[in-house]
Formats: structure tokens, C-alpha cells, sequence
């Protein structure tokens, strides 16, 4: 069994990514450009990732930028509108997109999440199976 309590996330994998803005109930467009015009060496990865709550009012909450290794959160401290500090908003973000990545790396493991349960103190805990072939 792990206990996992704080970790260090980078944000790396485009598709856990994508699933987590989704499940955090946000949109979002892929770019070669961006918003906030941060200039990036060339890559073959999406570069660009523009963040907003709507689909109809596309105006872009945050971005996340490639910088060849991980994609960047920008957002404008001034500009920021959520409902929630910024700071809450990487945690709750950052435990959802690491969520999304213990579940996807155990399924190429060969496990299956059996159920997982919000604690009170906002971990999630998670029971993960592995049946013997």
C-alpha cells in the first residue's frame, strides 16, 4: 500500500492533462499560440494550451505553456476571476492531474481502480486490484 501525502507534479502528459481541465469541468483550445505572447523553442508538442470556463465566453482564464519538458501554468495574479485563490486552485488542480496519472500508469500496469473515496480533509483515497493471470 502507498500513502502518497504532498507530492511534486509536473504537468507533462497532454492527454491526462486534457482529461484532468475536463474533469474540473473547464474548456480549453490547442494553439501554436498563445494568449499572454511567450515566444518557445520549436517542438513537435502542442505548445499552447488556452484554458476558459465556457464554452460560449471564450476568454482565455489561463494558459499552460510547453517548454520542451512540462506545460507551465501562466496566469495574470490582477486578472485572476475564479472563485477560489489561485493557490487553491493549483492544489485542487495539481491532486486531480496526479490522480489522473496513478490511474492512467496502473491500468498499463495491469491494475483497476476498485473505488476511491474524498476524504474530509480533500485526499482522495484510492483501492486499486490486480487479479493474478
Amino acid at each position: 500500500m502507498s500513502h502518497l501525502s504532498r507530492i511534486k507534479t509536473n504537468f507533462s502528459n497532454i492527454e491526462v492533462l486534457k482529461k484532468t481541465l475536463s474533469d474540473l469541468n473547464f474548456n480549453y483550445i490547442l494553439s501554436e499560440e498563445n494568449a499572454s505572447n511567450i515566444d518557445i523553442a520549436n517542438s513537435n508538442q502542442i505548445k499552447y494550451f488556452n484554458v476558459f470556463n465556457n464554452i460560449v465566453n471564450k476568454k482565455t482564464l489561463f494558459e499552460f505553456i510547453w517548454d520542451g519538458y512540462e506545460y507551465n501554468f501562466v496566469a495574470d495574479f490582477n486578472l485572476w476571476h475564479l472563485e477560489i485563490s489561485m493557490d487553491c486552485f493549483l492544489e485542487k488542480l495539481t491532486q486531480q492531474y496526479a490522480y489522473n496519472i496513478i490511474l492512467s500508469e496502473s491500468v498499463i500496469s495491469g491494475f483497476n481502480e476498485k473505488h476511491h473515496i474524498l476524504m474530509k480533509d480533500g485526499s482522495i483515497k484510492v483501492v486499486m486490484e490486480k487479479w493474478n493471470d
